[in-house]
């Protein structure tokens, strides 16, 4: 019956400590206290305390390999919030308490087996440590990194999206009076003038270009309190209906399955099938052909955006998402080289992945993924 008792004792103390120590280790907040210093100093006197107690079912129970295996949370958990210092103490700790619980358990006769066992637990606790330790380490060193690389993406974020705002005065001023020139010299016989105000009112085009791609890019990591649903089947009309003087212009036809309702930003979802499909449009030597469908596959939709376009060469598929990355094949065609790391960017936001598969000649077909309702 005592043994019975015993175990059961044991067995209890064991699943408490163990839900304690998970809890701390996954970071919960125990709520006792606001101030950090006191949050420490609460921790360390647990571990302590728990510690003894450990020691103490140990002795009074004999339980070798439970209560030795329990010793070793609490070398993790000082090393791991208190540094080297504390976690080596109780790596000293532990061992003398394993020792002195021990005791009274090996047999007179067999000191020299007990004083290999210490030895033995002395070292695995010390390996414990180190590695703790060590893992430590490197967390830091990767939350620092992450912190610093978020940091600079919230500056370029800022930086770009300032820039290109404050780009906008100015350029729509020299565009005025450029336009101002090109009306003056258009019934004038200066062709040499004429041709330079020609030359500068196509790259003020091309400069509005990159600042409204440079602007959509820098819009897309907002931060949104709430994420409405989209009726994607309204987004490619709305789509269609800005390119419609494309589409009129190239004789395109553009085809799409019913597409679902999705979480998501009405604008980004809007800027992401425009980025594609006013992609398709322009890359196309022939009467350009885009169909975009919708697949749900388990947990996720696959939406696909094909065209009939001048496609991409293998070696470059790695590159398309690549911000101001211009492909061999479509350096004559105009654009900013944003519009696809737009379109990652979008896609990875809300937990998507994208990719494309292509070949010259035959046309494009871009994948992406969005989480199902």
């Amino acid at each position: 019956m005592a043994e019975v008792l015993k175990g059961g004792l044991w067995l209890c103390v064991d699943s408490g400590y163990a839900q304690l120590i998970l809890s701390i280790t996954m970071n919960q907040k125990l709520g006792f206290f606001k101030n950090p210093r006191s949050k420490k100093f609460f921790l360390r006197v647990f571990i302590l305390l728990a510690t003894f107690l450990i020691f103490y079912l140990d002795c009074l129970t004999g339980e070798e390999l439970t209560f030795y295996i329990f010793y070793i949370p609490s070398i993790m958990l000082m090393a791991w919030y208190f540094g080297s210092r504390d976690g080596w103490l109780m790596v000293v700790l532990t061992g003398l308490l394993w020792v002195f619980a021990q005791w009274h358990v090996e047999h007179p006769g067999r000191f020299l087996l007990l004083i290999w066992n210490a030895a033995i637990r002395i070292a695995t606790f010390s390996i414990i440590c180190w590695m703790t330790l060590a893992i430590r380490l490197k967390e830091q060193k990767l939350e620092e990194a992450s912190k610093e690389l978020a940091r600079s993406n919230h500056e370029l974020e800022t930086f770009a999206f300032k820039a290109a705002h404050d780009l906008q005065s100015p350029l729509a001023t020299i565009l005025g009076y450029t336009e101002l020139l090109d009306e003056k010299y258009n019934s004038s016989a200066d062709v040499e003038s004429k041709d330079f105000t020609g030359r500068i009112l196509k790259n003020i085009e091309r400069m509005r270009i990159f600042i409204r791609s440079l602007l959509d890019y820098s819009r897309v990591m907002k931060i949104e309190t709430t994420v409405p649903s989209v009726d994607l089947n309204k987004t490619i009309l709305g789509v269609v209906d800005n390119l419609a003087s494309l589409v009129k212009e190239k004789e395109a036809k553009i085809t799409y399955d019913p597409l679902p309702e999705i979480a998501m930003n009405p604008g980004l979802a809007g800027l992401l099938f425009q980025n594609l499909i006013g992609n398709a449009l322009k890359y196309c030597e022939t009467k350009p052909c885009v169909h975009i469908s919708g697949v749900l596959r388990g947990k996720e939709w696959i939406f696909s955006v094909k065209d009939n376009g001048i496609g991409i060469p293998p070696e470059d598929l790695k590159r398309v998402f690549i911000m101001f990355e211009k492909l061999t094949t479509r350096k004559q065609y105009s654009g900013s080289g944003i519009g696809l790391a737009t379109c990652q960017k979008i896609v990875e936001r809300y937990h998507g992945r994208i990719w494309v598969d292509s070949q010259p000649g035959q046309g494009s077909t871009f994948f992406f993924t969005f989480p199902a309702a």
